[in-house]
């Protein structure tokens, strides 16, 4: 639940702040969020040009599941509340650019809600394990001092405190709970974003 805590905190608070700095200053980023749609679509050429929905449907779930994927190490990692506040700052930008390109409120705000259910999820699955693994609690003072010696090693990898494989032994049932609730969120995410209205 802490960790829970914490991810959420991190989250709504960037939203609100980019949100706001969204309404004071559209224009500018309107210019942030272009490019880097651009760059997403660079890196996942899939959704640049979808030639039917069901390959716009692939791109968007191929696209979620690589976010995802990098939420779930990073925050194994001990790294959710730096992701979260990135996801916080990017949701508010995508839900008025959405808005821009004409689509519905009601759709606007449901799509953003399924996407930030399956970072918050997957933050807070992943620092649970990441607790176990290097033996930090979700404690501020904890955590900075991790960051400040640990997260820098990270090409040698942090010091564990309990072999990550053994940790994650121990938890496979919520690791197969989890893998089937992320997936059912990723599969109706990319639905409807692309039936959905």
């Amino acid at each position: 639940m802490k960790w829970l805590k914490i991810n959420v905190l991190c989250f709504v608070g960037a939203f609100i702040l980019a949100l706001l700095l969204a309404l004071l200053f559209p224009d500018i980023m309107r210019g942030f969020i272009g490019r880097w749609i651009k760059l997403s679509f660079t890196v996942v050429p899939l959704v640049l040009e979808p030639t039917t929905k069901k390959s716009f449907f692939t791109g968007i779930f191929v696209r979620n599941s690589i976010s995802v994927l990098v939420f779930f190490i990073g925050s194994v990692l001990l790294a959710a509340p730096i992701l979260m506040t990135i996801a916080g700052v990017f949701s508010p930008l995508a839900f008025v650019t959405l808005i821009d390109r004409g689509l519905p409120f009601w759709y606007t705000i449901i799509l953003i809600a399924i996407e930030s259910a399956f970072f918050i999820i997957t933050a807070t699955f992943a620092s649970t394990l990441g607790s176990e693994i290097f033996g930090i609690t979700p404690e501020r003072k904890q955590l900075f001092e991790y960051w400040k010696k640990d997260i820098t090693k990270l090409w040698y990898w942090p010091k564990q405190e309990r072999n990550w494989k053994i940790v994650f032994k121990e938890n496979k049932k919520e690791i197969i709970l989890f893998t089937v609730v992320i997936l059912a969120l990723l599969l109706f995410g990319a639905w409807f974003e692309v039936w959905g209205y």
